[in-house]
């Protein structure tokens, strides 16, 4: 009796603790974006203090940006407000807190618009919107190069070869490339594409 009461009392409290950090994190949103919870609401994200991008929910309940989890899961592996520890398999499977977005094409069909993407293993990936932004400036600018921060690393953008690689170790390297926002693609950084819904069944005769 006295283990049931315990395990009880345990669960209660772990109840209590993630309805207070989901409403640490409504609070927060709200005074980073002056919208009040429900009302598409994005908060900022506490590793990168800017507002999140591919805004993830933790098992403990915090939000931040995918990238900004992946960075602190690979380092650390606990999240970086209450250190709970981050599973194995979440950055396989995260809870995003919005669907994917991907760069959308222009209605009108003669303005061609191009976004970024990294290679990986069978496919390239897009970069997320902002990341896409910043490569997009410096390309326009006719930069040589570039340094972005990304999943907590500091990497080098290569526009002359086309390549993406750490600055600390610039044998880790990738393809990048600019082309058409309907170029197949896997994901958007790191997050996958939602499968596409079955065909339905043709009408019977």
């Amino acid at each position: 009796m006295a283990e049931s009461g315990s395990q009880s009392s345990t669960e209660t409290s772990l109840r209590q603790s993630r309805a207070k950090n989901r409403k640490e994190n409504e609070e927060m949103a709200e005074t980073a974006t002056g919208q009040k919870p429900g009302e598409d609401m994005v908060p900022e994200c506490a590793v990168c203090l800017q507002t999140c991008v591919q805004p993830v929910r933790l098992p403990c309940t915090h939000i931040f940006c995918y990238l900004c989890v992946k960075g602190v899961a690979n380092q650390s592996k606990r999240c970086a407000l209450c250190r709970q520890e981050i599973p194995i398999e979440y950055l396989e499977r995260p809870e995003l807190v919005k669907p994917v977005k991907v760069a959308e094409e222009e209605e009108e069909e003669e303005e061609e618009v191009y976004c970024w993407f990294y290679e990986g293993r069978n496919g390239w990936w897009q970069y997320d919107e902002r990341t896409n932004a910043e490569l997009e400036d410096a390309y326009t600018k006719k930069k040589k190069s570039c340094e972005l921060l990304i999943a907590g690393f500091l990497y080098i953008i290569d526009f002359v070869n086309m390549l993406q690689f750490r600055r600390n170790d610039p044998s880790r390297r990738r393809r990048i490339k600019r082309d058409l926002t309907n170029t197949p693609k896997k994901g958007v950084a790191g997050v996958r594409l939602p499968a596409p819904a079955p065909p339905r069944n043709a009408p019977a005769d």
